[in-house]
């Protein structure tokens, strides 16, 4: 009966997690189409979304994703900016969800993992979204479908991964698995142009990663996974870099605001000022405390650490990951 009403207890702590997500959903039944919306949606619902995409991939853009999206939920006319919201978050939640109760697993962490994973995972997903830099990243169809919905693939696309890694060391039916995953960064890739920049980037690091602090069969398993996602990752970056569009926005761009500055020690201090401004974004602090109090409050009550006997060996801490944490917390100085 005790381990009944903890079950129903957790389960409600997820139902208020949700709350905000709800609500979240529930305002993006407001959303109207703005700006671009009307073009866009007419041109999907008079070309289909393959002619759409291949027409914006020639005239304007690379993000063949993306076009190829709006072309299939054109025919929906008004109502797709109010449901595009609710699709994200239930596209999000559900990746995130599948992603924490994989590590909640390699964690140790007792049953049930669930409920707890879809509390983490709602926490994270409302605490993302309230550190958006605009609603207009959530709420304005033409750019949720890029920013929002390019997050949300690549949870799905991390979930999937660990969840085919680990497959893989027990069977040899993960095939599978790792097309899907190479298929979910592909599309990912394709949504926006600077989201590809940031997903090679991302994966580059998994795999380095996977490569340097992994062994044997398990440093095999994540290397063949993550390095599928990278080179899928890399093909929709090529598409998107030789797409005639891109060319020609780019010259629209030169002649509009003129030659861009190329100077490498002013692209690098350009981007270290931006980034320091963007982790003092007020939002984003917010919801990383938060998330780090949640992180710490699930350790403090789920995790038993397992006991030892007294002739067992002192435990041992890997410097390796102990100096890039050090590292990470210097590079921060100037912040705090």
């Amino acid at each position: 009966m005790t381990f009944k009403r903890t079950i129903i207890f957790q389960w409600l702590i997820a139902a208020l997690a949700l709350v905000p997500l709800i609500l979240y959903a529930y305002l993006g039944q407001f959303s109207r189409m703005i700006a671009d919306d009307y073009c866009q949606i007419a041109l999907g619902r008079q070309l289909g979304a393959w002619d759409y995409m291949v027409h914006k991939l020639n005239t304007w853009s690379g993000s063949y994703a993306s076009w190829f999206f709006k072309g299939v939920i054109a025919p929906l006319d008004t109502l797709a900016p109010r449901i595009t919201p609710a699709m994200i978050i239930v596209l999000w939640l559900a990746g995130l969800s599948w992603l924490g109760f994989q590590c909640l697993a390699y964690l140790k962490l007792d049953k049930p993992r669930l409920a707890l994973a879809v509390s983490i995972s709602a926490v994270i997903v409302t605490a993302s979204i309230n550190a958006f830099h605009s609603m207009q990243s959530f709420y304005w169809f033409s750019s949720s479908t890029q920013t929002a919905l390019s997050l949300a693939l690549l949870t799905m696309y991390m979930a999937l991964a660990l969840w085919t890694a680990k497959r893989r060391r027990e069977n040899d039916l993960s095939l599978l698995g790792i097309i899907a995953g190479g298929l979910l960064c592909f599309i990912s890739a394709g949504m926006y142009e600077m989201f590809v920049v940031f997903q090679t980037t991302f994966l580059m690091l998994c795999l380095l990663m996977s490569l340097a602090f992994l062994r044997g069969s398990v440093r095999r398993s994540y290397v063949l996974v993550f390095g599928v996602g990278w080179l899928a990752t890399l093909v929709g970056l090529a598409i998107q870099l030789s797409s005639p569009g891109v060319a020609i926005r780019a010259a629209y761009i030169v002649q509009t605001y003129g030659q861009p500055n190329r100077s490498i020690p002013t692209m690098i201090s350009e981007t270290l000022t931006r980034t320091l401004g963007y982790i003092g974004h007020p939002q984003a602090l917010i919801g990383f405390i938060m998330l780090m109090g949640v992180g710490l409050l699930v350790m403090l009550i789920q995790y038993r650490p397992q006991a030892t006997l007294k002739t067992s060996k002192p435990v041992k801490l890997a410097l390796s990951p102990l100096w890039i944490g050090l590292m990470v917390q210097l590079i921060f100085i100037p912040i705090l």
